[in-house]
């Protein structure tokens, strides 16, 4: 019974096939935009390279500090990062168990540290070991943003499966056409 259920399958899948291709499709492309959507809410602020800057915080919670810059930069290399209030209370950070990472064409980012911001309000963010000012600084970026790295583990899991899905349907299409059409 199992083997005609899949030969039944098979043979149906000239008919079956479109519908699941362009659904895998439209999955695909809502997980995409849903995981580009999610960094870009995500994000708090994001800053240029400088030893010293306020960052100002509309609320209490966990943040992450991410940094972003060229591939293969050894830019941050040396630095340290230390967050205080305006009124000089040091909030402690803890060095991201898992650094997530994601990339585009000229840019990579990588979360480093994070912190639980006590308060909303200004707060001062230093980096020790930058050194002197770069000709390609302007390509770097310091960012503050909400924790997303299980949402976008599900969003990775997803566009996995659904490409998956994609890619099965349109072999099985493809393979049970060209069957059928060499059989007239």
């Amino acid at each position: 019974m199992n083997q005609s259920f899949w030969q039944s399958l098979y043979r149906s899948w000239i008919w079956l096939g479109a519908p699941v291709i362009v659904i895998a499709l439209a999955a695909l492309g809502m997980l995409i935009a849903g995981v580009v959507v999610l960094v870009k809410k995500s994000t708090l602020s994001r800053m240029p390279l400088a030893e010293r800057q306020e960052v100002q915080f509309a609320e209490a919670g966990r943040v992450v500090l991410i940094m972003e810059g060229p591939h293969l930069s050894r830019r941050y290399a040396q630095v340290g990062f230390e967050l205080s209030g305006i009124d000089g209370d040091r909030v402690e950070g803890r060095t991201a168990l898992f650094h997530a990472r994601s990339s585009g064409f000229s840019k990579a980012r990588m979360e480093l540290l994070k912190y639980d911001i006590p308060r909303p309000g200004r707060y001062l963010l230093r980096m020790t070991g930058l050194g002197a000012p770069q000709a390609n600084d302007f390509k770097h970026a310091i960012l503050f943003a909400r924790p997303h790295l299980a949402q976008s583990v599900g969003y990775v899991l997803g566009i996995i499966l659904a490409s998956l899905v994609f890619i099965a349907s349109l072999v099985f299409f493809l393979a049970r056409l060209m069957e059928k059409g060499g059989s007239n």
